[in-house]
C-alpha cells in the first residue's frame, strides 16, 4: 500500500482543496498523512483531523529570540529531516514555498526516493505578496520553480491560463495537470437557505435584494468596491462572509460608516465548507470584483467561483480570462471591469430589475452544477495518478 504525505505550509484547518486530493489517493488505496504548520513548541505531535492524520512542526524551530528569517530557513530543513522519517512513497506539496521545497529537501541521502506531486495553488511566478516581488526576486523564483518541477512525476495548476503560462515560461515538455478547485456537488435545502436570509435580515436596516462577497477579507478581493457599491445604489444591502485581521476588518467598518451604508451592511465570520451554501444561497447575487493587481489574480479561478455555481446563485465576476470563459459558457451571470463601480452597479440592476434575464442564469446553474464539481474533477487526478505514478512503478 503506497503511502502518501502532503506538505501543507498553513494550519490545514481550511485546506478544503488539499483534503479533496488526499481523498482521492485513499480512493485509489493509498495511506495518506499530512504535514502541517503547528504551534511553537511541536515537533512532529500527532493530530487527527477530518479524518486525516496531521503531524504538526513548528515554523519557528530555533525559537523566537532568533528572527524570522532564521527560522525559516531553519525550518525548511527541520520539515523534510521529519518527513523524511515517515518514508512516504510519494509526496504531494502545497505550493511552492515552503511545499515543493521541502519535499525536493526530504529526498537527500534517500535511496528509493519517493515521487513528488507539485500541487500548486496559485499562480506562483506572479502571485499577490506582501509586497510587489522586484525583478531578482521574479528571476529566482521562475528559476526554483523551473529546477523543482522537474524534479516531479507530475504538477498540477489550478485552470488552464496558469497551466499554459507556466509551460511557456518554463518550456515544458510534459503539460501540468488542471485540476479545478470544485467542491463536491451541494445538496440544497431551499427552507434552510431561507432561515438564513431571514436571520441576515434582522440584521441589516435595509432593501432585502442581497449581493454577498464571501472568502478571505483581505484587500484586492473586492470588498471595498462592495462598499462602494452600495454607496450608489440604494436597492441593495451586502454581507460579507469571511475571517480575516481585526485590522482589516476595522477598515471595512469605517469604510462603510464613511459612505453611510454601514446599516446596510452585514459582517458574519466564515462557517464551515458544510454549512456555507445555507449561506451562499440565502443571497440574490454573489459579487467577485477580484481586482487585477497581480497576474495571480487576473488567472484566478477561485473556490468562491464554484461555491456559488452550487450554490444556485448567479454572480457578477471580473472581466477575467478563466471566470468570464466559463460564465458565458453556461450563461449564469455577468462579467465587468472590477474598477468601473458603475459598471458593476448596471450588473447589479440588471440581476435585480430583469426576471426573465435572472431566471435565465438560475436555470443554466442547474448545468453548471452538475458539470463542474468534485465528482467530475476529480477524475481528471485519478487518471493522473495512474498514468505517472502506478504505470510509472509497474514499467520500473
Amino acid at each position: 500500500m503506497l503511502k502518501v504525505l502532503k506538505i501543507c505550509g498553513n494550519t490545514w484547518e481550511n485546506a478544503s482543496r488539499d483534503k479533496r486530493e488526499l481523498s482521492v489517493y485513499e480512493e485509489m488505496g493509498c495511506t495518506v498523512a499530512v504535514l502541517a504548520k503547528g504551534d511553537a513548541e511541536d515537533c512532529g505531535r500527532e493530530d487527527e483531523l477530518n479524518g486525516f492524520k496531521v503531524y504538526r512542526y513548528s515554523t519557528r524551530p530555533l525559537g523566537s529570540k532568533f528572527p524570522n528569517a532564521f527560522n525559516r530557513v531553519a525550518s525548511l530543513f527541520a520539515w523534510s529531516r521529519f518527513a523524511k522519517k515517515l518514508k512516504p512513497d510519494i509526496i504531494s506539496a502545497h505550493d511552492l514555498m515552503p511545499g515543493l521545497v521541502i519535499a525536493w529537501l526530504s529526498t537527500f541521502f534517500v535511496r528509493k526516493k519517493p515521487y513528488i506531486i507539485y500541487d500548486s495553488h496559485e499562480f506562483e511566478i506572479e502571485r499577490n505578496t506582501e509586497g510587489k516581488r522586484g525583478k531578482i526576486q521574479k528571476k529566482f523564483i521562475i528559476g526554483l520553480e523551473k529546477f523543482l518541477m522537474k524534479k516531479c512525476v507530475f504538477s498540477i495548476m489550478v485552470n488552464d491560463t496558469i497551466a499554459d503560462e507556466v509551460m511557456r515560461i518554463h518550456k515544458l515538455k510534459q503539460r501540468p495537470v488542471v485540476i479545478r478547485s470544485t467542491p463536491n456537488k451541494w445538496n440544497i435545502d431551499e427552507s434552510e437557505c431561507k432561515r438564513v436570509r431571514e436571520e441576515i435580515m434582522t440584521s441589516v436596516q435595509g432593501p432585502d435584494y442581497l449581493v454577498m462577497y464571501h472568502g478571505a477579507l483581505v484587500p484586492d478581493r473586492g470588498i471595498e468596491e462592495l462598499i462602494r457599491l452600495l454607496g450608489v445604489n440604494n436597492n441593495l444591502s451586502a454581507v460579507v462572509l469571511g475571517n480575516g485581521s481585526a485590522e482589516y476588518i476595522e477598515r471595512i467598518r469605517n469604510t462603510a460608516m464613511t459612505e453611510g451604508v454601514d446599516a446596510r451592511l452585514y459582517i458574519h465570520p466564515a462557517v464551515p465548507i458544510s454549512e456555507l451554501w445555507k449561506y451562499v444561497g440565502a443571497v440574490d447575487v454573489c459579487l467577485m470584483m477580484i481586482q487585477g493587481t497581480s497576474k495571480s489574480y487576473y488567472y484566478s479561478l477561485p473556490n468562491k467561483f464554484f461555491e456559488s455555481i452550487q450554490s444556485l446563485t448567479p454572480m457578477v465576476a471580473s472581466d477575467f480570462p478563466e471566470m468570464k470563459r466559463i460564465i458565458d459558457k453556461y450563461e449564469i451571470g455577468l462579467t465587468t471591469n472590477p474598477g468601473d463601480i458603475e459598471a458593476m452597479n448596471q450588473c447589479v440592476e440588471r440581476m435585480r430589475t430583469d426576471k426573465e434575464f435572472y431566471d435565465k442564469c438560475r436555470n443554466n446553474l442547474l448545468k453548471a452544477k452538475d458539470d463542474l464539481c468534485w465528482e467530475n474533477e476529480k477524475e481528471v487526478l485519478k487518471q493522473a495518478f495512474e498514468q505517472y505514478i502506478l504505470q510509472g512503478r509497474q514499467k520500473a
